[in-house]
């Protein structure tokens, strides 16, 4: 599939008649005889649509935009050369995953989570980057999924956890001041291995 080519949908749809809508990447056929393909992800969300018949939203300018952007991130190619995706391959399934839970998801509301204030050194930062989260119940692994000058929105990749109990579940979405987002080296799960010790 050429990634500038071939058009992209969105198809959501309430199979249980639960209120959930599923969504799932839709590629309509091709040329040559192409079949149709759908590419299931692990994004719902409620919806009051009475109807449970499935609905196609053709991508927008920002998905396009969020999906090159972190295609960028983990796949290098020459300007002149035609970039080749496979929808199938586990990196770019994550990939779509991302730009389904943010075109989607609902952010949560970030000011009783934010954590106290302490001065350390800052990076500059840019979509696609981890990055830890200074959150009141630690530093929660997250990945950039759009910015502005004041706030950055991010995928949670950690739960927030207190005592054992669930606070916020990882793959939700927050929009949190950019002051509040530290390197990945903070957070609680990180492995360390881009750790510089002084």
């Amino acid at each position: 599939m050429n990634a500038e080519m071939q058009p992209l949908f969105w198809r959501i749809c309430d199979q249980d008649s639960s209120g959930f809508e599923v969504v799932s990447l839709f590629m309509p056929a091709g040329v040559a005889g192409e079949e149709p393909a759908e590419f299931p992800t692990e994004v719902s969300f409620r919806s009051n649509r009475k109807t449970t018949h499935p609905v196609d939203l053709r991508w927008s300018e920002d998905d396009s935009d969020l999906f090159m952007s972190l295609l960028d991130r983990l796949v290098e190619a020459s300007e002149d050369e035609s970039l080749e995706v496979d929808i199938g391959d586990s990196v770019i399934q994550g990939i779509v995953q991302l730009v389904a839970l943010a075109r989607f998801k609902v952010p949560w509301l970030t000011d009783e989570l934010t954590g106290d204030d302490f001065i350390t050194e800052r990076e500059e930062i840019e979509v696609g980057d981890l990055v830890a989260l200074n959150t009141r119940y630690g530093f929660a692994l997250a990945i950039i999924v759009g910015l502005d000058s004041i706030d950055a929105t991010c995928v949670m990749l950690d739960a927030l956890m207190e005592d054992d109990q669930l606070m916020v579940p990882d793959h939700s979405l927050l929009v949190i001041n950019r002051h509040y987002v530290l390197p990945a080296s903070f957070a609680d799960t990180d492995t360390g291995e881009d750790a510089v010790f002084h």
